[in-house]
This record gives structure tokens, C-alpha cells and sequence, in this order.
């Protein structure tokens, strides 16, 4: 297996040899001119770090708590759609993985591997559960029965995608979902709800996005989350929160934690990077709410400094894609080393010892120098 890269920034070269194009471009590509997926990257090189020296960094502890629940490394796994495209295992890879980290793992709606499988290679560890609010309110309610009973411990409601980004990649590459593979996920709630449902397998190109996008509802709103509230008791993270005013309604509706993203610069381009919008979400939740971040993370040091702004976790999407695409459980675990590795590095230079040290003062945005 090829697992002998050292950086993440070399993930992307190395899975673009590994996968076919088919995949590589779905997983690769951004809206539009892609100027926000550049963006999430090249932002963390405006903000510079301030150390501080002689401090006894002998001692690093990197465990922390989301939701009240322990874990290892203030580093998840957000959801990534399909990943089965990316190597035979998919899910049973990243859902191990993260197990045996002690990290959490977000399932995609649109996985490849079905919650109950994902719950035994995941067994007792951090899981939640991503979803959409659907025009059918049923098969949503469904899901998170589903998500109830195998025992995941969060449910992350992607809220920036009314409709799908025009990403120009996949138009030319005219997207295929291999028959071999299936939605497990999609499927099993359609039966459940007895809808007949197109095999989305035979779906082609543009078929597949038509076939998704006819499931998202224009119309979902705030009201919605309360809603979703009133059916479960399981926490409840909004992803997709771009700006401070929305960071403050969904302190009001209730809601567990706050997800900021841009969907990996996947669906609206020319927004800002996430870590730009990281300092006035934080704000204006104002410590009601727990606030996690995504997008563009490539090294210890951009989770160190999404830490000094004020997120609780950090979730890698690509990273994880192309790590898992490269060399299975080998790669993905080699990803998490790396990133860990940078981490406690980061900190020891800060002069930091705990994840509970890191704060602002320790950052510096260029603008201010």
C-alpha cells in the first residue's frame, strides 16, 4: 500500500493516480471557479502563530470533550458522501478508524454502508449521524429512529444545501455511480417508508444529482428545527452556519452545537473560508453552544489555530477521502498520525500543553501586523 507520504498537502496528487477519474473528480472538485475551496486553504496562511517560550511542554495531553463526551483528538470526520467510490471498505474504514482514535465519525446520509454495519466496526465510539430535512418528513423521521436505535449521539443537520452547487468538474465528467455500489442508507429508508424509489445504480451523469436534489426542500426554515427538536432527544448540530446572525438564531431554536462550513467550497463559491468566518460565529454564540469548524485543513497547525479561534473540533473531509483512497485502514490511520503528530508539535512550540490552553492570544491575523 502507498502510504509513505508525510504531509497532507501531498494527499491530493497521490489519490488522483489512485482513483479513477470518475471518483477523483467527484471527491475533487468545487463549486463553480472554486475560488472557496482555494480560499479554505490558503486562508490559514494569513493567520500567524505567537509563541510563547520557556514553559515545561514535557507533558502534552490532546483530549478533550464534545457534547460531554471524551475524546482523544480535537480532530473528526465530517461526512463524505459514497466512499466506497474511494476504496472497497468505505465506511467500515473511517467508522473503524475513528473507533480506534477515540475521535467522532459523521455518517453521510448518502453512505454506501448502512447504519447498523456502521455501528458494529464503530462499536462504542462517537458517531452522529448526518442528514436533511427531505420533502418526505417521514423518511427523515426514519433516519433518525434509525440513528436512535444504533446508538449514534448526534445528528448534524446539513443546512446549506436547499439545492446542489453547480460544481463544473462533475458536469464534464458526467458523474457514474458504479452498479455495483448502492446507497445504502437512501434505500433502506425508502423501503421502510414503502416509497418506490428509482435504483439510483442505474442512474447516470446528471441522474444521480437530479435524482438527490428532488429529496431536498426549498422550503425547509428555522420552523423546521423545531420540528426536528420536538422528534428526538438526541443532540442536535446545525452544519452549514456561515455568518454571525444565524450563529445567534440557532442559539434560540435550541440547538446542541453549531457546524460552521462551507461544504468544502462544494457549494456556494466566493463565500469566505471558514476559518474567516470561525471568529464571528464564535461570538455570537457566545459560549451557549458548541462550535465546530471544517474546510481546508491541512497540517497541525490550521487545528491549532481554529482552536485559538474558539472551535471546539475540527473535521477533515478530503483529507480522510483521499488517505482511505490511498492506502485503506493503513492510510487513513497514517492521516490521524500525521495530524496528530503536528498537533503536539504545534503545541509544544506555543508553549501549550493541554487543549484548554490554546487560546487567542496565541494567533495573530496578518491584517493586524
Amino acid at each position: 500500500m502507498t502510504t509513505n507520504f508525510i504531509s497532507l498537502r501531498e494527499l491530493e496528487q497521490l489519490a488522483s493516480v489512485k482513483l479513477d477519474s470518475n471518483a477523483y473528480q467527484y471527491y475533487r472538485s468545487g463549486a463553480n471557479e472554486e475560488i472557496t475551496k482555494r480560499e479554505n486553504i490558503d486562508a490559514f496562511q494569513r493567520i500567524y502563530l505567537n509563541p510563547r517560550v520557556l514553559r515545561d511542554v514535557s507533558k502534552i495531553c490532546t483530549k478533550t470533550k464534545i457534547l460531554g463526551h471524551d475524546i482523544d483528538l480535537p480532530i473528526g470526520l465530517a461526512p463524505v458522501a459514497m466512499l466506497k467510490l474511494a476504496h472497497p471498505l468505505g465506511e467500515e474504514v473511517t467508522a473503524s478508524q475513528a473507533h480506534q482514535w477515540k475521535v467522532p465519525f459523521t455518517l453521510t446520509t448518502l453512505s454506501t454502508l448502512s447504519q447498523s454495519e456502521v455501528a458494529r466496526h464503530n462499536k462504542d465510539g462517537l458517531r452522529f449521524q448526518q442528514l436533511y430535512i427531505q420533502k418526505n418528513r417521514s423518511l427523515t423521521e426514519a433516519l433518525v429512529r434509525k440513528a436512535e436505535k444504533e446508538g449514534f449521539k448526534g445528528l448534524v443537520l446539513t443546512v446549506d444545501a436547499p439545492i446542489l452547487g453547480k460544481r463544473e468538474a462533475d458536469e464534464k465528467q458526467r458523474f457514474v455511480l458504479p452498479p455495483h455500489l448502492k446507497l445504502e442508507i437512501l434505500e433502506e429508508l425508502a423501503k421502510e417508508a414503502n416509497i418506490q424509489l428509482q435504483s439510483v445504480a442505474n442512474n447516470q451523469g446528471s441522474g444521480l444529482l437530479k435524482f438527490f436534489a428532488e429529496q431536498l426542500d426549498q422550503k425547509v426554515n428555522w420552523n423546521d428545527i423545531k420540528w426536528l427538536r420536538s422528534i428526538t432527544k438526541v443532540p442536535i448540530i446545525l452544519k452549514g452556519i456561515q455568518c454571525g446572525e444565524d450563529a445567534k438564531l440557532a442559539v434560540q431554536h435550541g440547538v446542541d452545537a453549531i457546524w460552521v462550513s462551507n461544504h468544502g467550497g462544494r457549494q456556494l463559491d466566493t463565500v469566505r473560508a471558514t476559518v474567516d468566518m470561525l471568529p464571528e460565529i464564535v461570538a455570537a454564540a457566545a459560549g451557549q453552544l458548541e462550535v465546530y469548524v471544517d474546510s481546508g485543513v491541512r497540517n497541525g497547525t490550521d487545528v491549532y489555530k481554529c482552536l485559538a479561534l474558539g472551535a471546539k473540533c475540527v473535521f477533515v473531509g478530503r483529507p480522510a477521502i483521499y488517505s482511505t483512497a490511498i492506502g485503506g485502514k493503513e492510510g487513513l490511520n497514517k492521516m490521524f498520525q500525521i495530524l496528530q503528530s503536528e498537533l503536539i508539535s504545534t503545541m509544544q512550540l506555543m508553549g501549550v500543553t493541554t487543549i484548554q490552553e490554546i487560546k487567542s492570544d496565541g494567533i495573530v491575523p496578518k491584517a493586524k501586523l
